[in-house]
């Protein structure tokens, strides 16, 4: 089964960092234009002898001062609030940025692959646990996590999804912590728990969970 993240909140510190970039090149950017924009003397006029009250030197004021405003709105404002937006948009959960990510269980198991990410557990044999984490992720805000942790040896996989009221009755442990791990759907949540629980034959029975894994494609 295969199955796309819904969130990357570690991404969360590389999109402040690519706003960061963005406001100060577009800030720096419409500093030299501004400069390149601005009053200027027609090469055939004496700087020295120039009446500032002459019609020559009142129209070409007028034209730098609206040539700086132009430069401050769009160059220093519009485009890198219109970039921030985009950025935005790119790293939000169900954005592009984190359906880039997949979740993939394979006959033997489970993988985390793209976006930077490249790692893999042995599903077989592997330790299971889940947990509820009180997550607080910067611009994302604070909310909990049910936590799906695989680990084998010296590798181990965690993926979360958002906790709902019922979980507290499970008897998990709650911990707090960061966003450190990919989110996925809590349906998507359920069905690669249940199917792992199956492939480790430790799957509930349906009766007991109330829970029935939805269709994936690929499975």
């Amino acid at each position: 089964m295969r199955l796309q993240a819904a969130l990357d909140p570690p991404a969360e510190t590389k999109r402040q960092f690519f706003t960061l970039v963005i406001w100060v090149f577009f800030l720096a950017s419409a500093i030299v234009a501004a400069t390149a924009l601005g009053t200027h003397v027609p090469g055939m006029i004496d700087p020295v002898t120039i009446d500032p009250q002459s019609g020559a030197a009142q129209a070409e004021l007028r034209r730098s001062r609206l040539a700086r405003v132009k430069v401050a709105f769009f160059i220093g404002l519009a485009a890198p609030a219109f970039c921030t937006l985009w950025l935005r948009r790119r790293y939000r959960r169900h954005g592009e940025y984190a359906r880039g990510i997949t979740v993939e269980l394979t006959d033997t198991e489970l993988r985390v692959w793209g976006r930077g990410y490249g790692t893999r557990v042995t599903v077989l044999g592997a330790t299971v646990d889940e947990r509820l984490v009180d997550v607080y992720a910067g611009r994302l805000g604070a909310w909990r996590q049910v936590r799906l942790r695989v680990r084998a040896k010296t590798r181990e996989i965690e993926l979360a999804a958002q906790a709902e009221p019922q979980d507290l009755t499970r008897g998990l442990r709650l911990d707090g912590g960061e966003g450190d791990c990919v989110e996925v759907d809590r349906e998507d949540y359920e069905a690669l728990r249940l199917e792992i629980d199956r492939r480790r034959g430790e799957a509930p029975e349906a009766g007991v969970s109330g829970l029935a894994p939805k269709h994936v494609p690929g499975q």
